[in-house]
């Protein structure tokens, strides 16, 4: 969605539009998720975590002041309740990395392996400054293009190359450290 319909949408939403809000929702609802599911794993979960988020983003709406884009505010939000939801229940990622091919699928250690490499990665997600997270989240787990990116969080492409190729430098070094062969 163009970034001034956001911001119109934003300032209509202070000033109590509750379908300016809607709207806002509308445009935002399959970020929220994928990214809450990206850090929880679970359906269920993640709709009651997102719901909680936008309650929240609605509630605290005067308070956003436009420094960042309204997704990497709303992105915050939904972090910050995810971490919460994970470190009240203690719960750790087991999703199977969805790139192996029908046979790898078929043997149960690589299933194992799999949920175990992605476990890793996620809980290793939340440790990383939000810009870093959000654009990792966006662009390598939700194989948005560079382009789609911008759109998203409003950061420049050389910002968005940048931070990519830290979190994959700080990714490969986490992964070898734990025991994992990288490039």
């Amino acid at each position: 969605m163009d970034p001034v319909k956001i911001t119109q949408l934003v300032i209509q939403a202070q000033n109590g539009n509750s379908s300016a809000y809607a709207e806002l929702i509308k445009h935002t609802q399959r970020f929220a998720f994928s990214t809450v599911y990206r850090i929880i794993g679970n359906t269920e979960d993640s709709k009651d975590i997102v719901q909680e988020g936008y309650l929240r983003a609605w509630t605290n709406i005067q308070k956003y002041n436009g420094t960042v884009t309204f997704q990497s505010w709303l992105f915050s939000i939904l972090r910050n309740l995810s971490i919460d939801w994970s470190r009240k229940t203690k719960i750790r990622q087991s999703a199977i990395n969805h790139h192996l091919t029908e046979v790898e699928v078929n043997h149960p250690g690589n299933v194992y392996e799999a949920a175990e490499l992605n476990g890793l990665i996620q809980n290793w997600i939340v440790t990383l400054p939000e810009t870093q997270q959000l654009v990792f989240v966006l662009r390598d787990q939700e194989n948005l293009s560079i382009r789609e990116v911008e759109e998203q969080t409003g950061l420049t492409e050389s910002s968005i190359k940048s931070n990519l190729h830290l979190v994959r430098k700080k990714l490969a070094g986490y992964l070898r450290n734990k025991g994992y062969q990288t490039k």
